[in-house]
């Protein structure tokens, strides 16, 4: 059985962590497709934030790094002019519940890791010229 030293230093240590650190990590899996009207087209994109650039061709799931930031996802086809989306991050609930049980040193970890945040699971880009 562990020591109430013990117990109190590992308590200590998630509660510093972030809650949303711990619990989502600070990696996102995303789903991201490309449009003409309603056919998909391939295409090849960039994803990126302030933690850095994910390239993949769509369809495709992407695992992004969780920022602060927007991500801006960029697409370009043979066939069609440049479609870009800007994908908002929004606050993840954990980083509330992080401010009421796990105080502000484990907020700041999740606000300065961006593990408090979170993109749109979903991104469809629609090219707005397509024949």
């Amino acid at each position: 059985m562990p020591s109430l030293k013990t117990t109190l230093l590992l308590l200590t240590a998630f509660l510093a962590s972030g809650c949303a650190s711990v619990l989502h990590g600070d990696n996102q899996s995303m789903r991201v497709s490309t449009f003409c009207g309603q056919q998909s087209v391939p295409a090849s994109c960039v994803a990126t934030n302030s933690k850095g650039s994910w390239p993949f061709q769509t369809p495709a799931s992407i695992l992004v790094q969780k920022a602060h930031d927007p991500l801006t996802i960029r697409c370009k086809s043979p066939f069609f002019a440049e479609g870009v989306a800007q994908v908002p991050a929004s606050p993840n609930p954990m980083l509330a519940g992080n401010l009421v049980f796990g105080g502000l040193i484990g907020a700041g970890v999740d606000l300065a890791t961006g593990a408090g945040f979170a993109y749109n699971t979903v991104v469809n880009i629609f090219y707005p010229s397509c024949r």
